[in-house]
């Protein structure tokens, strides 16, 4: 589970208590750390689907998108 999940449930524990801005901070950026592997895998087949592949090659979102033109797919 690691430290990444403790940032993510400690976000939400701390949500709860009444810090909900500190605990919306500190959700986004456990689920960052925690599925960050994940999320080139998730780009790739986000192209793949006809309109949101088109949508992502968009010169703006596809310079945020790309890390030197290529993804690190596992697959």
């Amino acid at each position: 589970f690691g430290i990444f999940g403790f940032l993510f449930l400690g976000g939400v524990f701390v949500f709860l208590i009444g810090w909900s801005l500190i605990g919306i901070i500190l959700n986004f950026y456990g689920f960052f750390l925690l599925f960050r592997i994940f999320f080139p895998m998730v780009i790739d087949f986000i192209r793949k689907v006809t309109v949101l592949g088109s949508l992502l090659n968009l010169p703006g979102i596809r310079s945020l998108v790309d890390k030197d033109g290529k993804s690190n797919n596992m697959v």
